[in-house]
């Protein structure tokens, strides 16, 4: 259990940077989706589209907290059950 908890808090650690490049740099990310798909740049940075594009960052480093805190409550119950 305690190597799950470990890989959980990694993994936390990456949502969070991923959600704070979103958040930060929207047009390098939309930059980045119009090489990976070879559509054009103007598809992907419309204002709408870089909105959307932070808020979802935004939405994932609130996930990422929210794990991380039960993560922490977890071991938290664990170690006072040994």
């Amino acid at each position: 259990m305690s190597m799950l908890v470990n890989v959980a808090f990694i993994v936390d650690l990456l949502i969070v940077i991923l959600g704070f490049l979103m958040f930060r740099y929207p047009q390098t990310w939309a930059k980045m989706n119009a090489r990976a798909s070879r559509k054009d740049l103007h598809q992907f940075d419309s204002p709408k589209q870089l909105a959307h594009t932070r808020r979802v960052g935004i939405l994932f480093i609130t996930f990422a907290a929210f794990s991380f805190l039960s993560m922490l409550a977890l071991k938290t119950v664990l170690a006072s059950l040994n």
